[in-house]
């Protein structure tokens, strides 16, 4: 990071990090100590700032030997690296009010000395790309930002794949249904047919022993007496009408369960 590319306004999304410094210059006598303390407001809205506890006593100072004292260095300032470990982006701007310090009286050292400051070019090595990382940016917030894209297309893989099985089983559900509907209709159609046959063997059984016992009076009645003769053709004609509306009964029942065994139902007259 050079001074080219520092901004006056920014935003960092979840997970983003940035270096910035503060606006106010620096220098600290040696009788004066400050702590730092950072902003609820901020803190908040998922802003974390990483810096040191306390600003040391003399700094923003350095030894002039050839006026034999402590004089301001040139461009002094305190940074701060922040990250936004809330769910929203933040935006940040030049003038915004992020930390704050305590400033206490202390009695200085028995030997003066010069504070070190690592300083922004030291600290904006964590934001550039070298052999060691493959891009800028803070490594851990950089990592749990790419391992939450990452969670989300997983998921969202997975679901995906979740319907996708779903709509396959319920389609081989509905297939599964239709052939058993289909086998559920051979079933019963197969029953209807040999339900028919049976009545139908049954109604030939019972003309056939209808037609025996036919016979069999029909043998009796010539046996009676010829002076009978009225009667016995009376009887004849009871027992041949007897046969035939047997025989009608019988077709028309055979009939009705040959229509039934076929799904359909059979005509009806209607009345005039």
């Amino acid at each position: 990071m050079t001074a080219q590319s520092r901004v006056s306004a920014f935003t960092l999304a979840p997970g983003d990090s940035a270096l910035i410094s503060t606006i106010e210059k620096f220098s600290f006598d040696f009788d004066i100590t400050a702590t730092i303390g950072d902003k609820f407001a901020m803190s908040a809205r998922g802003l974390l700032i990483l810096h040191g506890a306390a600003v040391h006593p003399g700094y923003g100072r350095t030894y002039d030997s050839m006026a034999d004292r402590w004089v301001p260095k040139h461009d002094e300032r305190l940074y701060f690296i922040v990250a936004n470990v809330g769910p929203i982006d933040i935006h940040l701007r030049e003038g915004d009010e992020i930390a704050y310090l305590q400033f206490f009286d202390i009695e200085p050292a028995a030997q003066l000395r010069s504070v070190s400051n690592v300083g922004f070019d030291y600290l904006s090595r964590l934001f550039r790309a070298d052999h060691d990382t493959e891009d800028g940016g803070l490594a851990y917030f950089r990592n749990v930002k790419d391992l939450r894209s990452e969670t989300e297309s997983t998921v969202r893989d997975l679901q995906t794949r979740i319907e996708q099985s779903q709509r396959e089983m319920e389609s081989e559900l509905a297939q599964l249904k239709r052939e058993v509907s289909d086998a559920q209709t051979s079933v019963d159609r197969v029953t209807n047919a040999s339900n028919t046959v049976v009545v139908f063997g049954v109604f030939l059984v019972g003309v056939t022993l209808l037609g025996f016992v036919l016979t069999s009076i029909a043998d009796l009645i010539d046996k009676l007496p010829d002076h009978m003769g009225a009667g016995r053709f009376a009887i004849v004609v009871a027992l041949a009408v007897s046969y035939g509306v047997a025989a009608i009964a019988g077709v028309g029942f055979v009939a009705k369960a040959a229509w039934a065994s076929a799904g359909r139902t059979p005509p009806s007259r209607s009345g005039r």
